[in-house]
């Protein structure tokens, strides 16, 4: 009877993690720096999860010290399709808007569906 319980209860516990949904896209790396002329300059590096990706786009969300969100800005990564396990980077510049103190990222295939992302900060702007 112990091990009847204790078996369901491992069960129970395990079948969150099964369920939990893996990441379409998985961010390795991302920078982001305050450069002259009021620009931030982003830089980073994603991996590609288990589906194709066709046109990726990545959306950084500037937000306050409070965690409010400030404004968005969006980059096309790659429009072509990207499979899986496959590296790719991005770069952008942005006008920096004022009071962002971190960011957060977001990512869309080329038919503007929000793809499940890895890692998706919040990360601080140096």
């Amino acid at each position: 009877m112990k091990f009847l319980c204790l078996a369901s209860i491992l069960v129970c516990l395990g079948a969150p993690a099964t369920a939990q949904k893996r990441a379409e896209v998985q961010v390795l790396e991302a920078r982001a720096r305050r450069v002259e002329e009021g620009r931030i300059v982003v830089d980073g590096r994603v991996k590609i999860g288990d589906k194709p990706v066709k046109g990726l786009v990545i959306v950084f969300d500037f937000t306050s010290a409070d965690g409010d969100p400030l404004t968005s800005q969006k980059v096309d990564v790659d429009d072509d399709v990207l499979v899986r396990g496959e590296e790719t980077s991005f770069h952008a510049t942005t006008m920096n808007p004022p009071g962002a103190i971190r960011y957060r990222l977001r990512a869309f295939d080329g038919a503007e569906r929000e793809l499940r992302i890895g890692n998706a900060g919040p990360f601080t702007i140096e």
